[in-house]
């Protein structure tokens, strides 16, 4: 798996993180002149004109079993690392809701025998409490409720008329 993001560094556009070897590793891609890669053999330098392109192009490469792209060693002497971009993650399709990530957040800084003592009302203590890793039935969960409540916020206005 592999995933493409937003860069750190302010020299840089975007950074590719992937595991390789068994070793996670962070990268950084290349943007120059209008074209993006990752630092290749002078051989096989591969150019592309747009995030997508390259992606595609890494993906394609990596499934034939050509190691196109490489990441150099910070230890002088070692090979390059080759790079096997194969299953693309989209950061996209696994966002959780902010409620979640704030119980997430919440859960972490405040020890569970603390949060009752929080100054929130007591049906967010209660939310907060729960089991907080990701849950796929708690997100219909949520959606449905947050369908129901606007439902009945539109009912009140034209029953009280």
């Amino acid at each position: 798996s592999f995933l493409v993001r937003d860069s750190s560094d302010p020299r840089y556009i975007l950074s590719l993180s992937f595991r390789s070897q068994g070793v996670t590793h962070h990268t950084r891609m290349e943007h120059y002149r209008g074209t993006f890669s990752l630092w290749c053999h002078p051989k096989f330098e591969d150019r592309c004109q747009s995030v997508v392109e390259f992606i595609k192009r890494a993906i394609m490469h990596s499934k034939n079993g050509k190691f196109l792209y490489f990441l150099r060693s910070r230890v002088p002497g070692l090979p390059p690392t080759p790079v096997q971009l194969l299953y693309p993650v989209s950061r996209f399709s696994n966002v959780k809701s902010l409620q979640h990530l704030c119980r997430f957040r919440i859960r972490q800084l405040v020890r569970i025998d603390h949060i009752p003592e929080l100054p929130l009302p007591k049906p967010l203590i209660s939310y907060i409490r729960k089991f907080y890793y990701y849950d796929p039935q708690e997100e219909v969960y949520l959606s449905l409720k947050e369908a129901q409540l606007i439902s009945r916020q539109k009912q009140e206005p034209e029953s009280s008329t």
